[in-house]
């Protein structure tokens, strides 16, 4: 009878010991940034050779859309890839055609060059505290317009569901250690309101109304997608 409470006695301990060894993993916290751009005009019609204006002018602490808190996100730390892709919408039913190699651009406060048929680049002015760009958008085809934005880090995809080491995460309550994760990266257009969304699923397929998709897909086609009609 003492042998075998003895046995439990040491086989607690060693449990014991074993859990106490375990590895302790560190808590994943995801982050999706957010960066503020307007586009004016923002109506929902313009005129064939009309200039779209398309300003930036935020903190380098970026809001976390899944926290609600800002981080300091600097070019030493992290290099933007900012871009853009025009498009001419042609029917719920028919796939968009690509049209930025048809749309004259004008660089104010950053640059601009047009990279495809479909999609270009754009770079930001950051002066230590503050990331600006002023461009101007000038379309030469009349019909549905989409003007998409485009926000990641250098590497694209690949750079994407990887930890931010210039992050620092307070411990968790129960003292396990926290890594902030690059979830993603969207523009913001004009507070996400005046985008014109409506139109923009009117004339073609609004993949974010589709039932029991993620909401956060959502931002791509109504908060950094802009519609107009050029007439």
């Amino acid at each position: 009878m003492k042998s075998t409470l003895l046995l439990w006695v040491v086989l607690a301990s060693l449990s014991g010991g074993l859990n106490g060894c375990k590895k302790r993993y560190p808590n994943v916290v995801s982050m999706l940034f957010l960066a503020p751009v307007t586009i004016t005009p923002s109506a929902r019609t313009m005129q064939l050779g009309d200039t779209l204006w398309l300003t930036a002018s935020f903190s380098d602490s970026l809001l976390d859309y899944n926290s609600g808190n800002r981080y300091r996100v600097r070019p030493p730390d992290m290099t933007f890839v900012t871009g853009f892709a025009i498009k001419k919408l042609l029917g719920v039913g028919q796939l968009p055609a690509g049209i930025a190699s048809t749309v004259n651009v004008v660089a104010k406060v950053g640059q601009m060059s047009v990279g495809g048929t479909t999609t270009g680049l754009f770079s930001l002015v950051y002066d230590g505290a503050r990331y600006r760009g002023r461009f101007g958008l000038i379309p030469t085809q009349r019909g549905i317009t989409s003007v998409s934005l485009l926000l990641g880090p250098a590497g694209g995809a690949k750079a994407l569901r990887t930890y931010i080491p210039f992050i620092q995460l307070p411990p968790a309550a129960d003292g396990t250690e926290q890594k902030a994760l690059l979830e993603d990266m969207y523009f913001v257009i004009n507070d996400g309101k005046a985008t014109n969304y409506d139109l923009y699923s009117q004339h073609t397929k609004a993949y974010s109304l589709d039932p029991g998709i993620d909401p956060k897909s959502l931002i791509y086609e109504a908060q950094s997608t802009f519609t107009v009609e050029v007439q």
